[in-house]
């Protein structure tokens, strides 16, 4: 009897027992080392068990990074092309806004279209539409001109196309790792996007950097062209009825508003601080176009780091700590800020927990609410989880602009501090009037 259970115990190894006392393990553990790399692989990037979805990872963290690139590299030389055509820190805010209006709009219906023609052609749409953004960018010789190049931007959501695939190509008890790691390739993007940036200011114009940017988009789409395979049942979800994919069907599941609602307010205030990065870094605290572009690297190294450790440890709290832990730890930079922000040197320190508290919160909560709908409605979800984003960086450069004209730099941490407050104390009133609902990704997945 043992004789037969050990057969059927070591069978898929090709061996059996021949005695009790006796195990031959060698034969079972030489399978697994045969991919050991690909499963290395899939472990760290959160992928299932299914050399599709790694592979679908793989090209979306790399044309991520590439993405990432470029448009840091657009994102650095655009103020001093501004400056360039006649624009002043007021027309900076103004295009930022713009840009973060159509973006809100645009990644509405692009999280639609996600659900519907498949990730392939929601990465093809990204990148092309970067590309057309940067090439007008590189060809504007006036503000008008300039402000129509964020224009394309409506349909530049490669983040979201990438955190969509993070999605699909996840288990709910590896999303966060996934849509953290996709975050971490953003941040590398834009990392060594400024550090070649930085490198190419001393020889390039800013309009040859921002060339530079349409060709490594160019490069990007390619790569999707030739090596995303296939999505597997997109033609089936264009036939779905669009009842089932209602947004307003999502923000009827528990803790989703308030969840959105806290993004929203996170990004509103950390975004008077990030999208003025650089117009700030230029005016008042006259950083030339190459130490601009080591601040941007600090900014985006401390992004990447907070992406991979902070991120896993926020997905284990509940909705609630979630929120306040994210509003806290955003509270205390802008404090900071407000009090201290008086040089260059207190500038760039506290941009680096802010940067931190913004971005590594807000993949947090993105991730949780990923796991609160079902699979054929997460591309819309995805879209609605980046919409506070978009709407907060629309309303915050305007009014960082008008706080700092009319009060100057350090009143404009301080007004993001006292409205985050306010903001979060409401969040938390929506919050209480609701049923209490799943911890997180692991208890969603139990549930289904």
């Amino acid at each position: 009897m043992f004789a037969l259970l050990s057969d059927a115990l070591f069978q898929h190894a090709g061996s059996c027992l021949e005695r009790p006392g006796r195990r031959k393990a060698p034969p079972a553990q030489e399978e697994p080392q045969q991919l050991t790399f690909a499963q290395r692989c899939a472990d760290f990037l959160g992928a299932k068990e299914e050399p599709e979805a790694l592979q679908r990872l793989l090209v979306a963290h790399g044309t991520q990074a590439v993405y990432a690139t470029a448009a840091e590299a657009s994102l650095v030389v655009l103020p001093y092309i501004n400056g360039q055509v006649g624009g002043d820190v007021q027309s900076f805010a103004q295009m930022s806004a713009v840009a973060s209006a159509v973006q809100f709009i645009g990644g509405l219906a692009f999280g639609r279209m996600t659900d519907r023609k498949g990730s392939f052609w929601a990465l093809m749409t990204a990148h092309g539409a970067s590309l057309g953004s940067a090439f007008l960018v590189a060809n504007a010789t006036s503000k008008h001109q300039l402000m129509a190049a964020m224009l394309p931007l409506a349909m530049a959501h490669g983040f979201q196309a990438s955190s969509q695939i993070a999605v699909t190509s996840s288990t709910p008890e590896t999303r966060a790792v996934a849509m953290g790691r996709i975050s971490m390739t953003y941040g590398a993007g834009f990392f060594a996007g400024t550090l070649v940036t930085s490198a190419a200011a001393r020889r390039l114009s800013t309009r040859q950097i921002a060339w530079a940017a349409v060709f490594l988009e160019a490069g990007a789409i390619a790569v999707v062209a030739m090596l995303y395979p296939p999505d597997e049942g997109a033609g089936s979800q264009t036939t779905d009825t669009a009842g089932e994919r209602d947004f307003r069907q999502l923000l009827r599941r528990p803790q989703v508003v308030p969840l959105l609602l806290s993004k929203l307010a996170n990004a509103t205030s950390g975004g008077m601080l990030l999208c003025m990065i650089n117009q700030f870094a230029m005016d008042p605290f006259s950083f030339s176009a190459s130490q601009t572009s080591l601040l941007m690297a600090y900014v985006s190294g401390v992004q990447l780091l907070s992406q991979g450790c902070l991120v896993p440890l926020l997905a284990r709290l509940s909705p609630k700590s979630l929120r306040l832990a994210s509003s806290s730890a955003l509270a205390l930079p802008l404090v900071g800020l407000a009090a201290f922000g008086t040089s260059p040197a207190a500038y760039v320190f506290w941009l680096g927990p802010l940067t931190s508290a913004v971005h590594g919160g807000g993949t947090a909560m993105g991730s949780m609410l990923s796991c609160l709908a079902p699979d054929s409605e997460s591309g819309a979800m995805v879209a609605l989880s980046m919409a506070p984003l978009s709407l907060g960086f629309l309303l915050s450069p305007l009014l960082a602009s008008w706080v700092y004209q009319h009060f100057g730099f350090r009143m404009v941490p301080a007004v993001a501090c006292g409205g985050l407050l306010a903001m979060t104390a409401l969040v938390e009133l929506c919050a209480e009037a609701e049923i209490p609902e799943a911890e997180g990704c692991e208890s969603e997945a139990t549930a289904s």
